[in-house]
């Protein structure tokens, strides 16, 4: 299996398409109420299972979809213009399956991809520890319980999905029997290792520290370990190396929820447009906003730029897919992955920045549709790869700094 072989037809993906069409259906019907009460609405997890989008992007060979990188982003792309913070938090199901189908190694793909078939089981994948984000190595210990297995502490925050996860996938540095983190780099990071365990596992317990601008219904909780017990079986490899190497699942499945977002805001707005009128002005006695040329150029230029970002999600699939991602330095493909992110997270922002312009003051008041859209846009450059982080990466690359010698 290569991990961006297709294996949907096309009339497969306009059958899985279809079926996220109508789910965001109930994502829209949920989404108002989810964010005013900062709540992740859980009574959707049966009606997501139902629709069969646990197993969407499972491979074939273990009973699931198929769904290429592209198809699970159209998916993902579709439960977004229903709301896109809920999408978000089932969006880590299917981030965390893709990084399964090249991190981990063949008996673990077996074992946690038939539990998600057999039992329609969802998974939250949290990785960053309290004090920062990815880019460091975890603090959190496996110590071995000297049967095999080991005995995990630490603390784990963005556990998205938390609320409404059968499994946890999560990295945690594996010391010896007096749980000390190593104190060189290389030997921690080779120790950094993943793991899937059930969500609830002994000495597992959710803090409900979730309280944000925007993506409220996320129910991205922080998730406490306290000397939870960790099977040998759980063990899935090492963590740094293979996050890494399978970075597209995270960066494409955010560029999707944000594509939406600013697809369902663009979509919004012009419908208002159409229909809004100044009433009687010093130009005429009804006025539409319609006619006017700022509102007619201004949402041209905001088409063009969520047509733009559709473009540059579908060709970043596409390069994928044909594996032209080879062509690029490994040193810098987090970041050329991330073009899709950026671009669908910066165009998002724009375009809820234009649209409450355009339509004034009334898309200000609490409650309405692009007042939260607005908000939860705001969410884009903080996810991983941030978008600082990858315009840094890609500009130390291009003036050739990791070329030098090492002072």
């Amino acid at each position: 299996m290569g991990k961006h072989d297709v294996q949907t037809t096309e009339a497969e993906r306009a059958e899985l398409v279809a079926r996220a069409r109508e789910l965001a259906k109930e994502f829209a019907a949920a989404g108002a109420a989810a964010d005013e009460s900062n709540r992740f609405p859980t009574e959707l997890v049966p009606l997501y299972k139902a629709a069969g989008f646990a197993t969407l992007a499972v491979p074939k060979e273990y009973g699931g979809s198929g769904a290429d990188i592209w198809t699970t982003s159209l998916v993902s792309k579709e439960l977004a213009k229903g709301d896109p913070a809920i999408a978000l938090a089932f969006n880590m199901h299917q981030t965390m399956v893709g990084i399964f189908r090249g991190l981990l190694d063949e008996p673990s793909r077996r074992r946690v991809f038939g539990q998600i078939v057999a039992e329609q089981k969802l998974v939250s994948g949290p990785f960053s520890e309290d004090r920062a984000g990815l880019s460091g190595l975890a603090d959190t210990v496996a110590v071995p319980d000297g049967k095999g297995g080991w005995l995990v502490s630490g603390k784990k925050s963005w556990a998205t999905l938390i609320e409404g996860a059968d499994l946890v996938a999560f990295n945690a540095t594996v010391t010896d029997e007096s749980g000390e983190l190593p104190e060189d780099f290389q030997e921690h990071a080779a120790r950094e290792s993943v793991f899937v365990i059930p969500a609830d596992s002994p000495g597992l317990s959710i803090v409900r520290t979730w309280d944000t601008l925007g993506m409220r219904a996320t129910g991205t909780q922080t998730l406490v370990f306290d000397r939870v017990p960790v099977p040998a079986e759980a063990y899935g490899g090492n963590f740094r190396e293979g996050l890494f190497g399978q970075f597209e699942w995270a960066s494409l499945s955010f560029a999707s929820v944000y594509q939406g977002l600013a697809e369902k805001a663009y979509e919004a707005t012009r419908e208002v447009l159409r229909k809004k009128s100044l009433g009687a002005t010093q130009e005429g006695k009804d006025v539409a906003l319609k006619g006017i040329g700022f509102v007619q150029y201004n949402l041209g230029r905001l088409k063009v730029e969520v047509e733009a970002a559709a473009r540059t999600l579908e060709t970043t699939a596409r390069i994928l897919i044909d594996g032209r991602d080879a062509e690029w330095s490994p040193i810098v493909r987090t970041a050329m992955l991330d073009v899709a992110k950026v671009t669908s997270t910066e165009t998002a922002i724009r375009v809820t920045d234009g649209a409450l312009r355009l339509i004034g003051g009334q898309a200000f008041r609490r409650g309405h549709l692009l007042e939260r859209l607005y908000r939860d846009s705001r969410g884009g450059p903080f996810h991983p790869l941030t978008t600082d982080q990858a315009y840094d990466l890609v500009g130390r690359f291009e003036l050739g700094l990791f070329d030098q010698p090492a002072a």
